[in-house]
């Protein structure tokens, strides 16, 4: 027999797998609402500073509350009944979360770097400069599409649509 949680520490690790989507969430709308603000920055000090924001929204808001989920959802499904593989709800949030966190790791946190070099260089300036603008506005799509998927995720959460994995029937 594999091993269960307890009701009790179940509820902790549910406790602490909602605290962090809801950082996480909170980060990426943060994420959102600066860089609109970045984009109408009248001071290059204010853009400067507005990156450096996000830079640190990013790095605690948004990388450390993605990392517990990512834990504590494979904690949930491995030492309860739900399982990883066997339900479709769970198989995507599994998906979803990973190709975030890729995705985060991979583009949003090289667009930022690039962002936050540009406007310590350029400062204002940067604002005129298209691929400045096509960096930011790439930013901004990250942010609506990981609160989009978050607030997807926590919708299959409470609806648990499609239902379980089928097993293929084996031939004997």
């Amino acid at each position: 027999m594999s091993y269960r949680l307890s009701m009790k520490q179940k509820n902790w690790v549910v406790v602490l797998h909602v605290l962090s989507i809801v950082g996480w969430l909170g980060g990426a709308v943060c994420m959102l609402l600066l860089s609109r603000h970045m984009l109408y920055a009248d001071q290059g000090e204010q853009l400067y500073y507005t990156l450096e924001n996000m830079h640190l929204i990013d790095s605690t808001l948004i990388r450390y509350p993605a990392l517990i989920a990512l834990v504590t959802g494979i904690v949930l499904s491995l030492w309860t009944q739900w399982g990883i593989f066997k339900y479709y709800w769970i198989l995507i949030k599994l998906v979803l979360t990973v190709s975030l966190i890729v995705f985060g790791i991979t583009c949003m946190g090289q667009w930022l770097s690039e962002l936050f070099r540009t406007a310590d260089e350029m400062r204002l300036a940067a604002l005129g400069d298209a691929k400045f603008l096509d960096t930011a506005y790439r930013l901004l799509g990250g942010a609506v599409a990981n609160i989009g998927a978050l607030v997807f995720m926590t919708a299959i959460s409470y609806f648990k649509p499609l239902g379980k994995i089928r097993k293929t029937a084996r031939k004997s």
